[in-house]
């Protein structure tokens, strides 16, 4: 995997943690949640990837529990998770940032309590 693209997920992932979550190609995906950083910041940080590189997670990755490629390292999740085919349909980019929002919608819910309060 091109350390390029393993560069640019890491500037994200310490982007959106406001530097709090330090990482490197070798740290599991597992060691990145605390505090500072949970499966939503980290859903956001593939979507903001996607977004930047027009390239695009395979599309089960929405399906698998985070618990079969938590103990991957990045470089590994990026090898085996990463379609490096340009996406070219204009509406990639929506397309995207719509799945983040029904997983923050979901997600919100389930901290209410399953109550979608909007």
């Amino acid at each position: 995997m091109s350390s390029f693209y393993i560069s640019s997920l890491i500037e994200i992932i310490h982007y959106i943690s406001d530097s709090l979550v330090q990482c490197d190609a070798g740290t599991k995906i597992a060691e990145l949640f605390g505090e500072e950083f949970d499966d939503v910041d980290f859903e956001m940080a593939l979507c903001c990837f996607e977004a930047t590189h027009r390239m695009a997670f395979r599309q089960d990755l929405i399906d698998i529990p985070i618990e079969q490629y938590e103990e991957l390292s990045l470089e590994e999740f990026l090898e085996t998770y990463l379609d490096r085919a340009e996406q070219k349909d204009p509406l990639f980019v929506a397309q995207r940032f719509r799945l983040f929002e029904a997983a923050i919608t979901r997600a919100i819910s389930e901290e209410q309590g399953g109550e979608e309060q909007f």
